[in-house]
This record gives C-alpha cells, structure tokens and sequence, in this order.
C-alpha cells in the first residue's frame, strides 16, 4: 500500500512541477514552489489538505510566502453520501443507529477535509451536531505523513529554500495525530467551558459523553445568529457595539487570565444566542505558559513606551535559537518595527499586526517561538476583524487596559512576585548592585581628582550644603534599604531562617517609610526657598 502510495505522491509531485525546482536565488514573491506544494496538497486528497492546514497555521517554521499560500487551501468537499456517513456512525457507536437517534437530516450542516457535519435528535428529542470522520481518513494521513518526511528527507534543500522540509514535517506529528483525535476536541470543550464558566455572555455546546469517540463528536445543537449577521442582529434586537465588546473582552482573558483561547474564531465559529456569544469548532486551540504571558504583558508595556531594550530583553525571553543571535541587528529590527509604529493612535493598534511583525523578526533571526504564539497572530486577527465590524467607534487599547485594571491587578502582581521571577531579579541586583559603592567611589575620586568638573552655584552655601547633605543621607539609607531586602529576600527562600528574614525585611519597611519621610521634607523646604 506504502509503496503504491508514493508512487500517487510523486506522480502528482511531477505532474504539478515539484521535482524540479530550484528557486534559491529567486525573490520570494516570484517564487512558485509554494503554488505547486498547494496544487499538490489539493490534488493529493482530504489527509494532504488536513496536513497542508496545519503548516499554514505555523509561520514559526514556514516562510511567510508558504503560509500565505497554504492558507488557500480549500476545505469544502464533496459530502459523503448519507449512507457511508450513516454507517460510519453506526460503526463508532457500536450499534444501529435507531438505538440512539431519532433523526439525522441528510444535508450536512458542512463537509471537510476531515469530517462532516449533521444535525440529529436523540431519542429523548435533545437536538445535537454529530461530527463524523471520513472512513480511513486517520489511518491515511498518519500514512501519507510518514511517506511525506521519508520524501522530505530525499529532497536537495535548494529545491525548496529556506524550508527546513523534515524537520517541519516531524514537528507536525503530534499536532495532526491530536486533531484528528476527536477526544482531544471535547476534551478542549469540557476545558473551555471551565474557564468561562463564570462569564455570563459566553456560552459553550454540551458534550455528550457516551456518544463521543476518536472518530465522532456528538454535541448540543445551538440555534442562533452567525456574530456577522449584523442585519438579523439588530433586528433580533442586539446592541452590536456591546456585543463586539463582549468578544474583544472574552479573547483578552482567554489569552492573558486563561491562557487557553479559541484557535479559530472565524464568524462562522461565533454564534449568538439568548443574549450569549457561543464559541464552537474546538480543533484548533492555543496554550500559552504564563511565562509566555508575562513576556506578552513586557512586550505590550515596551511597545508603548517604546523600550527597544526592554522589547529586544522580551523576544529573547520568548523564543529559544540554535544559532548565535546578532543582538546588533536584532536591536536594529525591532527599533525600526517601533519606529512605524510610533505615530499610531494606540486605540488603532492592532494586535495581530504587533504578533505578525514579531514573527517575521523572529524568522529573520532564526528564533524559535512556541507554537501558541502562531495560533495567537491568526486568531487575533479574526476576532480584531470581527470587534472592528461590531465596534468601529470603539478604542482597542482603552478597552484591554481597562479589562487589566478591573481584573488583572492580582495576576500581574502575583506573576511579577513570584518565587522564580523574583529570585532572578534578586540575583540579578545582586551581580549588578554590589558594584555601585565601588562606582561612587570611582566617582568621588574622579571629582576630587579635577577629571570631572562640577559648575554649581555656591550662592546661599549653607543652604546649597544641607542640599548635598540630605541627598548624601537618602542614598545611605537606599543602599542600606537595597541591602536589607535582597538579604531579607534571600533568605526567606530557607525556613531555618525565616525569623531573620523577617526582622531584615521590617527593617527595610522602616527605612523606607524614613525615605519616604525624608523625601517629603526635602520637598516641603524647596517649595519654602522657591516662595
């Protein structure tokens, strides 16, 4: 079978042109491998267009020109006729289909690459959506994949550049075996649901467990409003504006509360009913570690105030490479990236932008990012497109940083204080900070030595003395204040020392309320001499 397989694959290959390419020197928008790995996929069949869907969601390890392309990929299909799909379903539940249906209507709601879709009745009149696989179509991707990385492996690396083929094909594995898992999608379901099961104006269809199999999905029915029916939705009587708004919010703690957020929000996935915004399809999902979340929270606050530093310092934190990086030229991309930004209205910033362009400087560098960042860019995108269409007169950026302050203050504050994060700023201050009392010394010398030259005004000395003497005294106490709570710090990471460490750390609590006080007497008297 493996061998009569291959042959269909590298008879296409050729008839499309794949066997002979080599494109190495060409500008990539003149580049025509990408088309002919498309055609090919299209002609290939349902298990090379599932995989094909797939790279087009991995612009971490595909060129943008591939992505672009691959995204073209058609999903509609003829359907299966009724009684294949009929005996698929019979086959999953282990017994005739009357044993648990009342109806199936014979028009699928949709036909896939994978799988299509009826509406159907139980026997206790409950409405659902049965998912069913096509015959064999597991069995033959899992084939076709291994034939296609054997193939790769075959395959001159000039003939498709900047394409590390087998290596992006073996990545790919685990993610189509856990997609064509129907398992895996109700699990997402029942997890999804979890999350939001607190928010009033997101809904998610009911799993039934007992019908549910790889192969099959059996879930609740929802009748509703696809979210870009503005015209039925007004006249259903809904606020566009609040609903769009509803969206934006739901997708901002999907990403930055939850870390779980729905791949795929296109609006034909987004369905209002009874006041709710149901989210369905659940095949496609994105993880984001809070790691990851708290670097997207550094590279949003660099983004604003434009700290190419502290955004070069992000995308390091983000993204793993097996090659030495040019943090010149890394400093040089992400300023310029800035710099277009730099005379946008935040409320017209868009996210998927801001990820696109991340990405893209991360393929320029060859830098790593996890996969969830990928999914993020194309779903930020759909749901940005849907809240504009909702929500035009609406800013983005006020609406996110009102969700953070009403919602996020413990988060955030417990990311940043946490005892990983907070040991690596302590040692952090601890390599870096000891050497400041050395460095005002080296000052102090220089000044005393005339390299350095000081112009000041000696009028009125004994008030400009008091000056320099109050601003002497606040920097002891700093430095005895940075002492205290690094060594307080420190040490409360060991129980045996917990009571010392407490003692350090009042300490420090009382130098500070000193600075403060300090502070506060230095300003009331420059205001008197200024009177």
């Amino acid at each position: 079978m493996s061998h009569k397989r291959l042959g269909e694959i590298l008879t296409v290959f050729g008839r499309v042109g794949l066997t002979h390419l080599k494109e190495k020197k060409a500008p990539l928008d003149d580049q025509t491998t990408p088309v002919k790995l498309r055609l090919a996929f299209e002609l290939l069949g349902p298990s090379f267009v599932k995989i094909g869907q797939i790279l087009s969601t991995r612009s971490d390890l595909l060129p943008e020109n591939y992505v672009r392309e691959l995204e073209k990929l058609q999903d509609d299909v003829p359907p299966m006729p009724k009684d294949v799909a009929l005996s698929a379903i019979e086959k999953e539940l282990g017994q005739p289909f009357s044993a648990v249906f009342s109806k199936l209507e014979e028009e699928p709601l949709a036909s896939a690459s994978v799988a299509q879709t009826h509406r159907a009745r139980l026997l206790d009149g409950q409405e659902v959506i049965v998912k069913i696989q096509r015959p064999n179509l597991a069995a033959q991707t899992r084939e076709d994949l291994t034939l296609l990385v054997k193939l790769a492996r075959r395959i001159p690396a000039s003939w498709i550049p900047m394409v590390d083929l087998p290596k992006v094909l073996s990545q790919l594995q685990a993610s189509i075996e856990a997609e064509i898992d129907f398992r895996n999608e109700a699990q997402h379901l029942r997890d999804f649901a979890r999350e939001n099961a607190d928010i009033a104006c997101i809904g998610v269809p009911k799993v039934f467990e007992d019908f549910t199999t790889s192969q099959m999905l059996v879930e609740s029915y929802i009748p509703g409003i696809r979210i870009n029916h503005y015209q039925e939705l007004l006249a259903a009587g809904y606020d566009l504006e609040d609903m769009g708004q509803k969206l934006m919010l739901s997708f901002i703690k999907q990403v930055f509360k939850d870390g779980y957020f729905h791949g795929d929000p296109h609006p034909g996935n987004l369905i209002i009913h009874e006041g709710k915004i149901f989210f369905i399809d659940f095949g496609i999902m994105g993880r984001l570690e809070e790691g990851i979340r708290i670097t997207l929270n550094d590279i949003l606050t660099s983004f604003t105030s434009q700290d190419v530093e502290g955004m070069t310092r992000a995308v390091l934190a983000m993204t793993t490479s097996e090659k030495q990086v040019n943090m010149t030229q890394l400093g040089r991309d992400i300023e310029r990236m800035m710099t277009r930004y730099g005379s946008i209205n935040l409320g017209l910033l868009s996210l998927s932008d801001l990820v696109e362009d991340l990405l893209q400087i991360f393929q320029k560098h060859d830098l790593q990012a996890d996969p969830g960042i990928t999914i993020l860019g194309k779903a930020a995108l759909q749901i940005e497109g849907v809240f504009r269409d909702l929500a035009p007169d609406v800013d983005l950026m006020t609406l996110a940083k009102k969700y953070f302050m009403e919602n996020m203050k413990t988060d955030i504050l417990s990311q940043v204080l946490n005892r990983d994060t907070l040991l690596i700023e302590l040692l952090y201050l601890l390599r870096n900070g000891k050497s400041i009392p050395r460095r005002l010394n080296q000052l102090m010398e220089q000044i005393l030595n005339g390299r350095i030259l000081i112009n000041h005004d000696l009028i009125d000395y004994p008030a400009r003395f008091r000056q320099l003497q109050g601003l002497a005294n606040r920097l002891v106490l700093s430095i005895l204040f940075l002492a205290l709570i690094l060594g307080g710090s420190l040490l409360s990471f060991q129980e045996s020392q917990q009571t010392l460490a407490n003692t350090l750390l009042i300490g420090a609590a009382l130098l500070f309320i000193w600075l403060l006080a300090l502070i506060l007497q230095s300003e009331r008297v420059g205001k008197r001499e200024c009177v």
